[in-house]
């Protein structure tokens, strides 16, 4: 009888434990959207905020450039790289302040490359996020400009850490990442891969390789920039950074499969171009299904490398790059 009693008064509590957790699971899912939401505008609110301080006495010229240049921005966006910014930031001292100069770099970063992408003599695409691409609403040679003065802005936002107590080194720090992730050795080094292996069959390693680069780099910049204006060691940036890259190539497989199979209503830009051009991307080469292995095993990777920061945050953001539809 005791025995029976006893098993019999597990069962519940198993069955409120099942709920409890599940009841977790959702609040916490809720938590991160809502903090999701309300970090994604904040970005957006003091990026609003330096353009218009910028705009205070400029020439009706250079009022256009900016125009131009905060064109890409107002268009919308989920903001992932400045919300990887601020997640990296909290996992590595508990605040996400440190890293809102991260935030804002990366994301003009990002804005600039997918304005010069868009050009005619690169991808000559002429819809973005749902509207004109910058080229096409002020023309080429003010898209250009645009592209290199956010690329100018994005460090000048950084470098202005340096004024906290103690930031000079932190700033320094993430300047440099941030040079090197975009330049030659990482995203445009990838764009000019991406550009050469057009209509040519370059071997999987290559296309991993061009795939990390081109897109990895500035995703593993993100972390990486947060966490160095947060004061994180070594160690933990060597881990963040081999994160990064691999979510970064898984990020790029799944917008080779969204420019394969997605729905252009929900992208805001067009499907098909990749095909169209020839481009060498992984999905090319192993097929859709070998792609979407691939995509599995690298955000495991990923998943893997951030383990030990415990950052629910981050943990969600990644499988966020990896199963988004547009």
């Amino acid at each position: 009888m005791a025995g029976t009693a006893g098993a019999g008064a597990e069962r519940p509590r198993e069955a409120g434990d099942g709920r409890d957790l599940g009841e977790r699971r959702e609040r916490g899912e809720l938590l991160f959207e809502r903090w999701r939401t309300t970090a994604a505008a904040r970005v957006t609110c003091l990026l609003e905020r330096r353009f218009e301080r910028m705009r205070q006495g400029a020439s009706p010229e250079v009022s256009r450039l900016i125009d131009a240049m905060e064109w890409t921005l107002a268009g919308g966006g989920k903001r992932l790289r400045p919300l990887l910014a601020l997640a990296a930031s909290h996992a590595s001292c508990g605040d996400e302040r440190p890293g809102i100069p991260a935030a804002l770099a990366v994301e003009l970063m990002h804005t600039y490359s997918l304005i010069h992408d868009d050009l005619p003599d690169l991808d000559d695409d002429a819809v973005r996020r749902g509207r004109p691409t910058v080229h096409a609403r002020f023309g080429p040679a003010l898209a250009i400009l645009a592209g290199d003065a956010l690329q100018s802005l994005a460090f000048e936002i950084l470098a202005e850490a340096s004024r906290q107590p103690g930031g000079a080194e932190c700033a320094a720090r993430a300047c440099m990442i941030l040079a090197q992730s975009a330049g030659a050795q990482g995203m445009v080094g990838g764009q000019a891969e991406d550009l050469a292996f057009e209509g040519s069959a370059p071997s999987e390693g290559e296309r991993s390789a061009m795939a990390r680069r081109k897109t990895g780099e500035l995703i593993a910049a993100s972390l990486l920039t947060g966490a160095s204006l947060a004061g994180l060691g070594p160690a933990g940036l060597s881990r963040l950074g081999m994160a990064g890259r691999a979510a970064g190539e898984a990020f790029q497989i799944r917008d080779d499969l969204l420019n394969l199979e997605g729905d252009p209503g929900l992208m805001g830009k067009a499907a098909g171009s990749d095909a169209r051009r020839g481009k060498a991307s992984l999905v090319g080469c192993l097929g859709p299904e070998g792609a979407r292995r691939r995509l599995e095993e690298l955000s495991a990777e990923a998943e893997r490398l951030i383990s030990p920061f415990r950052s629910p945050r981050l943990e969600r953001l990644l499988r966020a790059l990896v199963s988004r539809s547009s």
